[in-house]
């Protein structure tokens, strides 16, 4: 019997003996992992409900006499989707094929690894990555958006999601809907920003027309909001605009803390409009 085939050998029955006492555990471990991230999305939900519905109270939209009775309900119902068992409760089919994978994969991995050392490009066989919880995440808003359609800080959340997943369109949507079902979402500047930039990557960047608005909404709400001030600096610049344009960077910069890099690059950018401004030709 020769070395190599000896050592594979060996090999593959070393590998077998710790993914007998690994792989369990690992399938154990992945499934709490998930049961987590379930039990604090439905929390953070939960939140956002009770949130929106103690301002709701505050406005009178509800009776008083209400208000402890829905949220002795909202608990409830958190309780329940909780405690409720799900799919990863109980390892299904699909984890224990990977398991399996991984355990025959493995084995021959080693192998194939030993039998071509110093050829480079065999460390780059790797497993594929586990598929991201994000997917998960969206379903669940929307599960929940479809039970609670008024739920403007649920629709957020979705927004946000969607537009981390560069699905912009689908996030400005969710931004619109949020301003439609909750007054106090439509007066959030820093909400109405997050949707502004949404339709601007929709327009390819371009922040013109419904972005500015929303911008020059959010500054109607909070002057000073920085994230708005440097929007409306930048889509003043583009247009041209470059006086408007360093009067917002202005503003913005007066907040920042002297000689730190982000005051040196603004300070910059409104030196740089100034001169623009300068030179321009009067509209």
């Amino acid at each position: 019997m020769s070395s190599v085939l000896l050592f594979s050998l060996i090999a593959l029955a070393l590998v077998g003996v710790a993914l007998a006492f690994l792989l369990p555990t690992l399938v154990r471990a992945r499934d709490r992992r998930q049961d987590g991230s379930r039990a604090e999305i439905k929390s953070e939900i939960y939140r956002q409900e009770l949130a929106e519905l103690e301002d709701e109270a505050a406005r009178g939209d509800i009776p008083a006499a209400d208000l402890q009775p829905a949220r002795a309900e909202l608990h409830r119902r958190l309780v329940d989707d909780i405690r409720a068992p799900t799919s990863a409760s109980v390892p299904g089919k699909r984890t224990w094929a990977i398991a399996v994978a991984v355990a025959v994969a493995l084995p021959v991995a080693a192998v194939v690894l030993y039998l071509v050392v110093g050829r480079p490009q065999a460390l780059d066989e790797q497993a594929a990555p586990q598929a991201s919880s994000q997917g998960d995440y969206v379903e669940q808003l929307q599960t929940h958006l479809s039970r609670q359609p008024r739920d403007g800080r649920g629709w957020v959340l979705l927004a946000r999601a969607q537009a981390e997943r560069s699905e912009f369109k689908a996030a400005a949507d969710a931004y619109q809907k949020a301003l439609t079902v909750s007054e106090k979402v439509a007066k959030d500047p820093a909400v109405l920003c997050e949707y502004a930039d949404a339709l601007g990557m929709v327009q390819g960047g371009d922040l013109k027309g419904k972005p500015a608005e929303l911008i020059a909404q959010a500054l109607g709400i909070n002057p000073k909001h920085p994230v708005a001030l440097e929007m409306a600096g930048s889509t003043a610049y583009a247009e041209g605009r470059y006086a408007d344009a360093a009067s917002y960077w202005k503003e913005l910069l007066a907040g920042l803390t002297p000689g730190s890099e982000r005051y040196v690059e603004l300070s910059t950018a409104v030196a740089r409009a100034e001169r623009k401004a300068s030179v321009a030709l009067p509209r």
